[in-house]
Parts: structure tokens; sequence; C-alpha cells
């Protein structure tokens, strides 16, 4: 019994250890506000190996969202005309005239993931609470039931009233995340008017079909 309420005593303080992120799990993540006419939508994108490589595009920010490293890539896209159009993407020494600086960006939180860990964690430490105080009662029970009930209820209002609070609380967290996103986005758009092209690593270049070369085109169209 003694094992068993030392267990339940660190839930609380084990459901706050992070856990380090998977690098595969955060994709590269590059503006390109004033590099694709209103309407315009990514279809496919292929690395400099030919790979095609996984992505998503926010049509409201503007951000490509890569997911595979390369040196540079050509992305297949579909324009509101339902025309398609081509665009390199990658080391400004191979762009050429004509092209639109864009910065590499750190991903955006999700505002749905911090709401639902904030849920998560305070469900968690809910529960823990609450059996934590019925195992006390059990633990402390003289043989007629009423400390083990009592341990029960007490335990049970604990984790209702804390899953609830846990609710509330998630929801004002995933709030305030976007919150902060929308603020963020601002900030970026209002830096990209003002920054010069110090500090750009790529750009990306409307070039024409002839231009791209026929291994990533094939790689492109298969999609």
């Amino acid at each position: 019994m003694k094992k068993f309420l030392v267990l339940f005593a660190f839930l609380p303080l084990l459901s706050f250890a992070e856990v380090p992120p998977c690098p595969l799990s955060l994709p590269v993540v590059y503006d390109l506000s004033g590099a694709l006419e209103e309407g315009t939508e990514v279809v496919a994108i292929v690395t400099d190996l030919g790979e095609i490589s996984t992505f998503s595009f926010d049509t409201a920010t503007a951000y490509l969202n890569i997911n595979t490293d390369a040196t540079f890539y050509y992305a297949l896209c579909k324009t509101a005309s339902g025309g398609f159009t081509y665009l390199y993407m990658g080391p400004s020494q191979v762009g050429g005239s004509g092209e639109v600086s864009i910065q590499e960006l750190e991903p955006l939180p999700s505002s749905i993931n911090a709401g639902a860990k904030a849920f998560g964690r305070g469900t968690l430490i809910s529960l823990a609470s609450g059996t934590l105080i019925f195992l006390t009662g059990i633990a402390m029970d003289d043989g007629s039931g009423w400390d083990a009930f009592a341990g029960f209820i007490i335990g049970l209002v604990v984790f209702v009233y804390g899953t609830v609070a846990s609710a509330a609380y998630g929801l004002f967290k995933g709030t305030q995340t976007s919150l902060k996103n929308n603020r963020e986005v601002q900030r970026r758009a209002a830096a990209r008017m003002s920054s010069s092209s110090s500090g750009i690593s790529f750009v990306v270049l409307p070039v024409d079909e002839s231009i791209v070369p026929e291994e990533y085109l094939k790689a492109l169209h298969q999609q």
C-alpha cells in the first residue's frame, strides 16, 4: 500500500515533465507573402534530390511548412483561375533576377495543442490527487469502512471539480495562444516591410516550365 501511495504522490510532478520534441515534427517554415498572387495554392514540392516533400500551406498567412530539408526546392502552384505556375525556392545566387526574398521562420505553436495540453495535465493532476485521497482513506480506515467511503467521496469531488477547472484553463490557454499567434503574424508582417535583405537566406522566384529540370517536372506532376 505504501508503494502505491508514493507513486500517486509523485504523479502530479511527473505530469509536468517535458518530452523533447521530435525533430521530424518541426517543419521548416517560409513566408511567401508577396511571392504568390492572391488565391494561388501550393500543390506539390520537390527537393534538389528529386524527392517529393510533404508540406502544408496556410493561405491566410502565406506560410509554407516544408517537412524535408534540402538545398533548394521547386514548387508546383495552382492559380485562382485554374492555371499552373512554378516557383524556385533556394539560395539567391541560384535564383537570378526578379526574386522575392523570404526568410525562414519559427513554427507558430498550435492553440489547440496548447489548450489540450493544459486540460490533459490538469485532468491528470485531478485524477492523481483524487486517487491519492481515496487510497489515504483506505489506509487510515479502522475496519468500519467510513474512512474509505469518505476518502472516495472527497476524492471524487476533487477529480470532478479539478476536471471542470482544467477544461476552463485549457480553453483559456488555447485562446491565449491564438491571440499570441495573431500578434506574432502581425509583428512578422511589420518586420518584413521594414527589414533589409540582410540575413535573408532564401529567395522565391517564379520560373517558366522550360526552366524546371525534367526530373523535377515529372516528380511534381505525379502528385
